[in-house]
């Protein structure tokens, strides 16, 4: 059975897919990474900047239970 939790991950994963499906040629790859939250900006500062350093752009985030699910989304490398 699914949480509400996870119909929320599903929902924003299936609106991402139809948004970026209409640029033309361009593929993307998905990471979902979940953090509990503990009130440390820092750390997750530290953390969102590695990997946009690694050309991850953050789409969306989500609130749960003690925790921050969020999405990130960055070109798929052909080849």
């Amino acid at each position: 059975m699914f949480t509400h939790s996870s119909l929320r991950i599903s929902y924003l994963l299936t609106m991402l897919l139809l948004s970026t499906s209409a640029i033309a040629g361009q593929n993307w790859e998905y990471l979902v990474k979940t953090y509990p939250m503990l009130g440390n900006d820092d750390a997750l500062t530290q953390t969102l900047n590695k990997l946009g350093q690694q050309q991850w752009e953050l789409v969306n985030c989500a609130k749960g239970s003690a925790k921050l699910t969020c999405v990130f989304k960055r070109p798929l490398k052909e080849g």
